[in-house]
């Protein structure tokens, strides 16, 4: 009996030690090995943010901009899901849009998820854009010039299935409250 009880000990010990080193090794030490080591295509990083405790990627491939989740952990960093989609430099649309719902590991409630509005702004006159998700005022979203043109970007603190409304406001003034 007390060898049986020693032996299911070890081999528990054993599974354990197999998980953990299984577990550490799609982990990275540092956020750029996670990055580099994720076998997605990444030409340039224009900004990495925090959301909810986890970290969020934008980044460029060719000319399609695109956003990722990385998630810490005590063994290192994980790269979990991404998604892209909006590209650079397209004349006939002014602003460009995006709705993700990025989800961590782990997380089954969707008021886990990292919700966001990303795309990208062809138009020089736009000054600045608002989104409104139900139930909550309008919110500024945060803008960044990068290499390949000016991005925008806006968290939600809960999920998102539909085009939120939006405000879009020119250096005349003006503003416009539609997708366009």
């Amino acid at each position: 009996m007390e060898r049986k009880v020693m032996m299911s000990a070890l081999l528990i010990i054993l599974l354990s030690i197999i998980v953990v080193i299984s577990y550490y090794k799609v982990n990275y030490k540092s956020l750029d090995e996670a990055i580099r080591d994720s076998n997605v295509p990444i030409d340039e990083t224009f900004l990495i943010t925090e959301d909810k405790g986890h970290t969020i990627i934008f980044y460029g491939v060719d000319d399609i901009l695109s956003v990722g989740l990385v998630e810490k952990n005590h063994f290192g960093y994980r790269w979990v899901s991404g998604v892209g989609s909006e590209l650079f430099n397209v004349e006939d649309l002014k602003v460009t849009r995006t709705v993700s719902n990025l989800q961590p590991r782990g997380k089954n409630s969707n008021e886990e998820y990292i919700t966001l509005t990303f795309g990208v702004i062809n138009d020089d006159s736009i000054e600045e854009i608002w989104v409104k998700y139900k139930d909550v005022d309008f919110t500024e979203a945060t803008i960044l010039e990068t290499s390949k043109g000016r991005i925008w970007y806006c968290f939600s603190e809960t999920p998102v299935n539909y085009d939120p409304d939006v405000k879009i406001i020119y250096s005349n003034r003006t503003t416009k409250t539609d997708w366009h």
